[in-house]
């Protein structure tokens, strides 16, 4: 019989000979960031060079932002503050990694440079994001985590600095620290300023820098505003110095397990209803296209007094939102889609149909332009059904190959970027002044929003009135270059200095 020994406690030889085994704590262990002596302040950065870099960035601000103009000083400032997060890295950057990002922050920057707008200003703030993003996550970061980031940075971000300069008056020792500061800054205060007044005393100039200094300066309402600002620079500057996980949230979000059983949803969309919608919606859209097709053609009259711009104007912004809605039923029934054919083949018909009504919307809003001039909203109008186009043909494609649904979105996404990024280098303004002044009928009935396009629109009008002989818009257009005209470097933009240098060349 098997019997099984049992031995009570470990002998003291083997106990005294085993104390490799015991597991060392490292100070990192034992130490938590609140409890060191420097506080969290600077526990919290990793790095302790990341307080002067934050000194050095609110003295740049300062000096390009404050009672300045706003131009590519915006840009240059975004470089700067790109570069701020390299250096406070926590691995140390490579060079191709800076030859990345310098390429990146440039291409981010350019629409600043040449014109900065509000378009133009929010490429800056996502290329800084991106970096941001790229700098935590590296190439494991996914479109929840921007998403994530970029509300976080302006909202919990914003209130990092205060948070973490309360803790550390909480936890600092006061007595050892001032001691301490006392201690290595006594000397070289005294010392300065006997050197101070030596080299003062010997420099005219330095003298009668020293000597405008003010102390009542200190109980100016300016002089606090000014500490205010350099205080709000601070706080939305730290969290891009700190770029830690504790404020960011997870790196990594745990996946839902799928709930059993059929889902809530399925009480109304389901394989029948869809197929029951999917053939109503090609009936009606059929209609459409019908009616559509008489009327552009002349085949089908108009209803008593109304017009082709009526016709037009009242069918072109619709006809896109519809096409929206259909993007968007197709993206909730992607799964019964791409299993059934039947539902496939549907889909196709009723998505052909909807490019086929944006072309006709888009054929309308060209009708409505010719009649009542062009504007900025119609511009836009025409950029958006493109996208809307685009979209749609993304979506045929996404189910003829069954990809998934963010196979689609990411390709909108970068469509509508690309889109974006293009339209902070066309001047809008000039090319609608162009347009309505090319048309005789639209610039004399519409001069006043013609010569209300501001700066921008100089060139087209200029050139008009040398060809009609004949001023149009006067005084207000030299009220707008006044405007537009570059006093400093911080507000230069690339198409302001065009339009400046052309109207210096003229006139």
């Amino acid at each position: 019989m098997r019997q099984e020994l049992i031995i009570q406690g470990v002998p003291d030889r083997i106990k005294r000979d085993a104390w490799w085994l015991e597991t060392i704590s490292t100070p990192q262990q034992d130490h938590h960031p609140s409890t060191t002596s420097d506080g969290p302040l600077l526990s919290s950065i990793r790095m302790q060079h990341a307080i002067p870099v934050l000194a050095a960035l609110i003295t740049v601000a300062d000096w390009l932002f404050w009672k300045q103009p706003l131009g590519i000083s915006v840009a240059v400032f975004a470089l700067i503050l790109s570069a701020a997060i390299m250096v406070t890295k926590r691995a140390r950057p490579s060079r191709s990694e800076w030859i990345w990002v310098t390429g990146f922050t440039l291409l981010c920057n350019l629409p600043v440079a040449i014109d900065f707008q509000f378009l133009s200003v929010l490429f800056s703030l996502g290329g800084i994001i991106c970096l941001a993003l790229w700098v935590i996550y590296g190439g494991k970061s996914s479109e929840g985590a921007a998403v994530r980031l970029a509300v976080r940075l302006p909202t919990v971000g914003a209130v990092l600095l205060i948070r973490d300069a309360l803790l550390d008056t909480q936890t600092v020792n006061i007595n050892s620290g001032l001691r301490r500061h006392a201690t290595s800054l006594l000397l070289p205060l005294i010392m300065g300023v006997v050197f101070l007044a030596l080299l003062a005393s010997a420099n005219p100039v330095l003298e009668d820098v020293i000597a405008e200094l003010d102390p009542g300066y200190l109980f100016e309402w300016e002089f606090w505003m000014r500490v205010l600002f350099w205080g709000l620079c601070a706080c939305l500057i730290w969290p891009y110095l700190n770029l830690s996980d504790p404020w960011l949230g997870p790196r990594v979000r745990q996946p839902v397990a799928p709930k059993a059983g059929p889902a809530r949803s399925s009480f109304l969309i389901n394989p029948v209803s869809v197929r029951n919608s999917l053939l109503l919606f090609n009936l009606l859209f059929l209609v459409q296209t019908v009616m559509d097709l008489g009327i552009l053609t002349g085949g089908v009259a108009l209803p008593e007094g109304m017009s082709y711009a009526s016709y037009a104007h009242r069918g072109a912004y619709p006809l896109v939102v519809t096409a929206l809605l259909a993007g968007l039923f197709t993206l909730m029934t992607h799964t019964m889609i791409k299993t059934d054919t039947t539902l496939r083949v549907l889909v196709y018909l009723w998505l052909a149909q909807n490019v086929f009504l944006v072309v006709t919307a888009a054929f309308r809003l060209q009708l409505y332009v010719d009649a009542y001039a062009l504007t900025h909203l119609r511009v836009a109008a025409f950029i958006w059904m493109a996208l809307v186009m685009v979209g749609l043909v993304l979506t045929l494609l996404q189910i003829h190959r069954g990809q998934s649904r963010g196979w689609l979105l990411r390709r909108c996404f970068v469509a509508t970027l690309v889109t974006l990024y293009a339209c902070c280098f066309v001047n809008f303004a000039e090319i609608i002044a162009r347009y309505n002044l090319r048309h005789g009928d639209l610039a004399s009935r519409d001069g006043y929003y013609i010569c209300s396009l501001g700066a921008d629109a100089y060139p087209a009008i200029h050139a008009y009135e040398l060809e009609a002989d004949q001023d149009l818009c006067g005084r207000s257009m030299r009220y707008y270059l006044n405007q537009n005209r570059i006093d400093t470097w911080r507000e230069w933009g690339f198409r302001r200095w065009r339009i400046q240098a052309y109207y210096q060349q003229h006139n």
